[in-house]
């Protein structure tokens, strides 16, 4: 016998994504992926599977899902612009120049207030691409870098004045996997910005 059924994902991230798989009933092996719908389109791949414990009404298997799923032609997520906040006195116009896949790090100065971010992402190719820094000089730096599962779904803070200008006094970010900052000084008018889906 075989058995074939789909893997449903409830996380936030992938929610309504499948996986279509298929194998042998049994508690060690494998199964193939044999496809997928929404995150997982057109997967292939396979999971290894292996007991853990046995129960009364029913078994625990972890699962090692090892998969490929193609990046299909336009469905890259479209760039979302909010703000600008902060001061215009300090630093130049930029944007990115290519559409981002995954955030690998953010650089920040920060003293009194946010001096300057600059962050390096992934593109769909999986290329590495440098944007920043935004703002001016001055501050200690921090720099953040996020796992490869690590995702990012608030950014929030303080702004207000600081001689003369509206700058950006204090930032959080807010990931799947924790809370880094905050950075600066908490003080001024607070604002929150969830992650665009």
């Amino acid at each position: 016998w075989h058995n074939s059924f789909s893997l449903v994902f409830e996380d936030e991230r992938l929610k309504g994504s499948t996986l279509q798989v298929m194998g042998l009933i049994v508690e060690e092996g494998d199964w193939a992926i044999v496809g997928g719908t929404g995150q997982f389109a057109m997967a292939t791949g396979v999971i290894l599977k292996r007991m853990q414990e046995q129960k009364q009404y029913g078994n625990i298997i972890e699962l090692t899902i090892n998969g490929f799923c193609p990046l299909l032609k336009g469905s890259q997520c479209p760039v979302t612009k909010i703000g600008p906040w902060g001061s215009s006195h300090e630093g130049t116009v930029q944007d990115i120049t290519e559409s981002p896949k995954r955030l690998e790090s953010i650089t920040l100065y920060h003293g009194w207030s946010v001096d300057s971010i600059s962050f390096t992402y992934l593109d769909h190719a999986g290329e590495k691409h440098k944007a920043g820094p935004w703002g001016g000089p001055g501050g200690d730096p921090i720099m953040i870098e996020f796992g490869s599962s690590e995702f990012l779904k608030e950014v929030s803070g303080t702004f207000g004045p600081y001689e003369g200008s509206t700058v950006i006094t204090s930032i959080n970010f807010i990931t799947n996997k924790q809370t880094y900052g905050p950075f600066g000084r908490q003080e001024g008018t607070p604002f929150s910005v969830p992650a665009q889906n």
